[in-house]
């Protein structure tokens, strides 16, 4: 299974590759915005796919060649537009790497937010013959500072982090970590800010209002974790949370979004795979500034993705493929869509 979704989403970037080779780069404004359409013959499967590698650990979205960030296309004009603008959204190609890569069921690497937030002690958690046996328990015995590490195994029990530590999951030899919330509530709840959560698998969060990841706080970074089978939301991002990263991290079978955002601004959504959502896969709803960058989303019962009353969001280089509606805009028109890849949604492009 992970073989074969490897290959699936190798081929949809080696098509995008090709798509640009023969259209050409192409730049988008907020009023010229551009997002290539292209349909692929036969169906594709994010779903069990998606869970299965999942089940192995992160998934790296090799998307290095991305011709232009964010950054780099802020001042951008469009001069090299070659087609007519469609309302606020219009089409065209995006260059991205033509292969993926799966990488080991391991933590990933730190990055500065990963060593800023360890400088203290060190809380083993595992079945058998750590100090803790249930990360909750770390977590409560820990400071501002500390790191827990989660060794392999299934934890059933509903996390809540309230003080800034690194919570980070270890393959030990017998798999990812898992935690399992066993259909009730939140399994991980970030009140602290300040907070890294990596290399967990993340499973069975309850009902509404519940998530897999539910984050109420600020500055945050969680990356490299799978949230699966999420009876609502696969990560929530609520109550003014901002400058949280959320970062090659996989949510599959969501009841509701695969992502969502409520009132949260300036966050950071990149190189997520997000599929198999019961409503959208990327919401983001009465919040404004947030990026979204080089993410999949497929298999989406309604949007891929879908901005509501959200302003001056980046969303470009995504690749959105098999959704009812690849982009929806309600109200969000300024910003920045585009270069996006749209492939095979039963419509690519809504605004209104």
């Amino acid at each position: 299974m992970i073989k074969d979704r490897t290959y699936r989403l190798a081929a949809s970037a080696w098509l995008a590759l090709a798509v640009f080779i023969s259209a050409g780069l192409v730049q988008a404004v907020v009023s010229d915005d551009i997002n290539a359409s292209v349909d692929l013959p036969g169906p594709v499967s994010l779903g069990s796919d998606v869970a299965s590698e999942a089940a192995a650990g992160a998934v790296a979205i090799d998307t290095s060649n991305f011709t232009e960030t964010a950054a780099q296309t802020e001042n951008d004009t469009a001069a090299n537009e070659t087609g007519p603008a469609i309302d606020a959204v219009a089409a065209t190609s995006v260059e991205v790497a033509n292969e993926t890569e799966v990488e080991a069921a391991t933590a990933p690497e730190a990055d500065n937010a990963t060593e800023e937030g360890v400088g203290g002690r060190v809380h083993a958690v595992c079945l058998n013959g750590c100090e803790y046996t249930t990360i909750q328990a770390a977590i409560a015995a820990s400071e501002d500072g500390d790191l827990v590490v989660v060794g392999s195994g299934t934890y059933n029990e509903n996390v809540i982090v309230d003080r800034r530590i690194a919570l980070r999951g270890v393959n030990t030899g017998e798999g990812v970590p898992v935690v399992n919330a066993q259909g009730n509530g939140s399994a991980v709840v970030l009140r602290a800010s300040g907070v890294v959560l990596e290399g967990l698998q993340i499973a069975n969060a309850g009902l509404y209002p519940s998530a897999g990841v539910e984050v109420v706080s600020n500055d945050n970074l969680i990356a490299g974790c799978s949230i699966l089978d999420s009876g609502w939301w696969g990560i929530y991002l609520k109550g003014g949370s901002t400058n949280n990263t959320v970062r090659d991290c996989v949510t599959s079978n969501s009841g509701n979004d695969g992502i969502m955002l409520y009132k949260a601004p300036g966050n950071t959504l990149k190189e997520n795979t997000v599929g198999d959502s019961g409503d959208n896969g990327i919401q983001i709803l009465e919040s404004d500034r947030n990026v979204l960058e080089r993410n999949v989303v497929g298999n989406s019962t309604n949007s891929g993705v879908f901005l509501e009353k959200s302003g001056n969001a980046i969303v470009m280089g995504n690749i959105i493929i098999y959704n009812g509606v690849g982009i929806r805009l309600l109200g969000s028109e300024s910003g920045r869509i585009g270069p996006n890849l749209l492939l095979n949604n039963t419509r690519d492009l809504e605004s209104a």
